[in-house]
């Protein structure tokens, strides 16, 4: 099946995705065994090597990926970085929980995604499904939901040790589904300690190249994934990330997929539609191979 798909591509259909690595993919399932998003992750890893890829980062809402990860890299031998999502589900804001974490392989910690108070603020997608699936889950998401900020609207002390278990450790770190000001208070705390920092959904709270530039300026990546440009409801168009992309370089941008839905292809595919827009867009090679290969190692901690 996967030299049939390949036959069916375009001439050098990889020729932007070698030695990519996605920063953002949900494994099959992540909410629940009812909602496939995908096909089998081993299938889909067997595909990205393919398409030419390194390798990618297993995500999950609610679990812990590491064994999962394990699992695909030694069948495959495609790398597959661990990670964990600092939802309620794993107990929060804990700095042991990082420390648990690392010591079963995480690469990434992601800071709270539909457990963050912004997220129950915006209704966010993800708390959507989740209440289809689970009757008593807007009680346990309002009764649960954590913020980053203390009430002077400061960095809070709970967040602050978590970067620093993360700097500790060498792990990298996302902002999940933080607000503006919360991804702002992360972002100057990490570059007061030398944390690597992964801006994810920027373009959720702002498309404001000014704000969008005061992230790169504090030394963090910004994240810009395919998942919103395929989304029936989404808001955003490949041109919307071109001017992101515009306003911040090359040099300070993530390109990823974080696609979740059984609409849309599977993440190698995904990511090679959003590069070839982005080629097409006037993207050169040298920046795509930037955003989707070298600064991806750089926010992993891996040898380029």
């Amino acid at each position: 099946m996967i030299d049939v798909m390949a036959e069916a591509q375009p001439e050098g259909f990889e020729r932007l995705l070698r030695g990519a690595i996605d920063v953002h993919v949900h494994g099959r399932p992540d909410l629940s065994a009812g909602l496939p998003n995908r096909g089998d992750d081993v299938a889909v890893a067997r595909l990205a090597q393919a398409y030419g890829m390194s390798g990618w980062v297993l995500k999950s809402h609610l679990w812990a990926t590491m064994d999962r990860a394990r699992a695909v890299e030694r069948a495959l031998g495609f790398t597959v970085h661990g990670s964990i999502t600092l939802n309620p589900p794993v107990g929060g804001l804990e700095p042991s929980v990082v420390e648990l974490a690392a010591a079963h392989g995480a690469r990434v910690v992601f800071l709270p995604t539909w457990g963050n108070a912004a997220d129950v603020e915006r209704d966010g997608y993800i708390a959507m499904l989740l209440r289809r699936i689970s009757p008593s889950f807007a009680e346990y998401q309002g009764r649960t939901a954590l913020t980053l900020l203390d009430p002077a609207g400061a960095l809070s002390g709970r967040a602050r040790a978590v970067i620093d278990a993360c700097h500790a450790l060498g792990l990298a770190l996302a902002t999940g589904h933080a607000s503006l000001a919360e991804s702002r208070a992360v972002a100057a705390y990490c570059a007061t300690v030398g944390q690597r920092l992964l801006v994810t959904h920027p373009l959720h709270y702002s498309t404001d190249p000014a704000e969008l530039r005061e992230f790169a300026e504090m030394g963090a990546f910004l994240e810009f994934a395919n998942a919103p440009l395929v989304h029936p409801d989404g808001h955003l168009t490949v041109r919307d990330v071109h001017e992101a992309l515009s306003a911040v370089g090359a040099e300070h941008a993530i390109l990823s997929t974080d696609v979740f839905s059984r609409w849309v292809p599977p993440e190698p595919e995904c990511l090679r539609m959003f590069v070839e827009q982005l080629a097409y867009l006037g993207w050169t090679d040298e920046q795509i191979a930037m955003m989707v290969s070298t600064n991806p190692r750089t926010f992993l901690g891996v040898p380029a």
